[in-house]
């Protein structure tokens, strides 16, 4: 199954998953965000008038978010899969591998956060009752901050408690299936690549997300 999608195109997988992922947010800005629950995450500090006006404006702005998601995704995409090269070059394994077949990989696994943001939809759809635009920023699939309340976190753990969840741990593993796949790479030594690049630039990432976090407070 792999194989038959890694023999697909950069480009045509690279819009499949932008797509994919447009569709998804149009579903979470349609279905989930309706003015009963903007009014609900406002209410104490906006009258129902001013709520309308300000969702009403949000909502004529929204096109924005369709324009700079395929750009950051393309961002991430790119720079994990550099940094993932790197791993391998310095492993001294870049002739068995190219950096294309690096990027369709990462484009590849990042199916495995779709699925997470599938979940997340079908979540507040079926299940969430009512709920409020911070119940939506603060709750993530199977991850570490479902085990605590939201006013028992401050605001720079949240994130990081969302990272890490079983979503990410099933895309390490799938990073490193697909280094092993698309070359001569043994297993433990893909494994051994995706471990000593992309989960300490992931700390790292986690670490400066909170110092910023922080120093705005």
């Amino acid at each position: 199954m792999l194989e038959k999608y890694l023999a697909i195109k950069g480009w045509k997988l690279f819009s499949g998953v932008v797509l994919l992922n447009l569709f998804i947010l149009f579903l979470s800005q349609t279905v989930l965000i309706d003015e009963i629950v903007f009014f609900n995450t406002y209410s104490e500090q906006l009258t129902y008038d001013k709520a309308m006006e300000v969702f009403s404006k949000m909502k004529s702005i929204a096109w924005v978010v369709y324009i700079i998601t395929p750009v950051l995704m393309l961002i991430k995409f790119s720079a994990i899969s550099v940094l993932l090269y790197i791993g391998v070059f310095f492993y001294d394994l870049h002739k068995q591998i190219t950096l294309g077949k690096i990027f369709k990989v990462v484009i590849i696994s990042e199916l495995v956060f779709i699925v997470a943001s599938i979940t997340k939809l079908l979540w507040f759809i079926f299940f969430a009752g009512n709920y409020t635009l911070d119940d939506m920023s603060f709750f993530y699939p199977l991850s570490l901050i479902n085990l605590f309340n939201r006013a028992e976190v401050a605001t720079y753990w949240i994130y990081p408690l969302q990272t890490v969840n079983i979503f990410q741990v099933l895309y390490v593993l799938s990073l490193a299936m697909g280094l092993s796949r698309v070359s001569s790479f043994k297993k433990e030594v893909a494994d051994r690549v995706v471990l000593f690049t992309y989960v300490p630039a992931i700390a790292v990432w986690i670490a400066l997300f909170m110092f910023l976090s922080i120093d705005v407070q």
